[in-house]
């Protein structure tokens, strides 16, 4: 059977709803009877702290106490001994509770009233206060998890709570150095910290250069990155400044008018103290520029290659590619391209030729066998590569027929056999924007 409510809180006793109920005395029948009419004196009660699970009344034998908690009365007998135990749920701080003794004439005591104060040996741990410049936008306090928290900026109070992770945040307005800020914790049963102080300090550090997600390039209409929260980014072109503000998720977007290759504009990030970051120069790219990957190895030589075929560290994406790359700079003399066949049964092909098909319309590149590279992995794979500088003849097959809508067939014939393979929308698409960039 579920039990009452109020049986979950107070273990024990009898329950009267509402507050003390009247004490009538009468005398009736024999009229040689002396009725009692001295009540007893008012109950000695121990005040309870926010942790206490009972209340100890002491009083008259016998007389029957009333504790009156949160709009409901319970009683309890005062035993032999002269005491009463009330056994109760933990109460808030601040909680009144009031007891009278009712004795068996009905005289009822005048009322003793305890307040639940705060148990001094279990309040919660004190909040730290993260360091506060006058360029933040927010204070950030950590404390015990699930816990209430009452932060003061300045004149301001804000109240809410700790996090999983025992972390608050609140955004604020910029603040002068030395404005006091205040952090205190509250437990459920309104148990509080020590009051923690401190207060706003000059920011004097500059913040870091900002990240641009991308090169600006000629078709760009606004520069995008990411750089310190809340602080604002600066362009200036030609004398012009742009600026916007940096979000507190830290990134930017800044407007600008599509500018022409090889334009330069400063670029710099200021903090709400007014500290400036190192001036960084932004050179106006191609518009091909961020379709492709710039991989160095570790003798510092560096390749440019296009990101539909090629990971960021240089990598093929498939196991068959052809494709064009470039040595340090993308220009027409720069321009190689590579041939890969990736042998999972350990046999390679041993390349002799490369045909390039397309309808009717072919190309074919001799290949030397000694200027073909073999890598074996532990696995027993076999990684065959060749790459070589294309000749006017090669060039002009590929602009002629290396279209989207076109079926480009690639053919490696080697020593014993041979290996074909359709190229894919995105390796048509690095051909023909590897050319655009070299200015083909």
């Amino acid at each position: 059977m579920k039990q009452p409510k109020y049986l979950a809180l107070f273990l024990a006793g009898t329950l009267v709803i509402g507050g003390f109920t009247p004490t009538f005395v009468a005398a009736e029948g024999d009229t040689t009877t002396v009725a009692d009419v001295t009540a007893p004196a008012a109950p000695v009660v121990a005040a309870p702290f926010h942790t206490s699970t009972s209340l100890t009344i002491q009083g008259e034998i016998g007389a029957k106490a009333e504790i009156l908690v949160a709009g409901k009365t319970y009683e309890r007998v005062i035993r032999t001994n002269g005491e009463a135990v009330f056994t109760m749920s933990p109460q808030p701080v601040g909680r009144v509770i009031d007891v009278r003794l009712v004795d068996a004439s009905g005289n009822a005591s005048a009322v003793t009233r305890v307040i639940v104060a705060e148990d001094p040996a279990a309040r919660p741990a004190a909040p730290v206060i993260n360091p506060v410049d006058n360029s933040a936008r927010a204070i950030e306090v950590t404390g015990t998890p699930g816990l209430a928290v009452t932060v003061t900026v300045g004149g301001s109070t804000f109240n809410g709570s700790f996090d999983a992770n025992g972390n608050y945040r609140r955004v604020i307005a910029l603040q002068k150095v030395g404005t006091v800020l205040t952090a205190q914790a509250k437990t459920a049963n309104g148990a509080i910290s020590e009051l923690v102080k401190s207060t706003v300090v000059a920011d004097k550090v500059a913040p870091s250069k900002a990240r641009l997600t991308q090169a600006v390039t000629t078709l760009s209409n606004g520069i995008a990155g990411t750089a310190e929260p809340l602080a604002t980014v600066i362009v200036t072109v030609d004398g012009k400044a742009y600026t916007a503000p940096v979000m507190s998720t830290g990134k930017f977007v800044l407007p600008i008018p599509k500018q022409p290759l090889g334009k330069k504009m400063s670029l710099v990030v200021r903090d709400g103290a007014g500290n400036r970051s190192a001036s960084e120069t932004l050179t106006v790219q191609h518009a091909l520029f961020n379709n492709f990957h710039r991989v160095s190895d570790e003798e510092g030589n560096r390749i440019v290659v296009h990101k539909e075929v090629f990971a960021a560290d240089g990598s093929t994406r498939y196991n068959e590619t052809f494709a064009p790359f470039f040595f340090e700079r993308p220009t027409k003399a720069s321009m190689g391209f590579l041939l890969q066949y990736y042998a999972e049964d350990g046999e390679p092909l041993e390349f002799e030729k490369l045909r390039i098909r397309v309808g009717s319309a072919s190309y074919v590149h001799t290949i030397d066998p000694f200027d073909v590279d073999y890598i074996e992995y532990d696995d027993g794979t076999v990684d065959e590569t060749y790459w070589f500088i294309p000749d006017a003849k090669m060039i002009a097959f590929i602009k002629q027929h290396v279209r989207p809508e076109n079926r480009i067939v690639i053919t490696i014939e080697g020593y014993e056999y041979e290996f074909e393979w359709a190229l894919l929308g995105g390796e048509k698409r690095a051909f023909i924007q590897s050319l655009q960039y070299a200015g083909y």
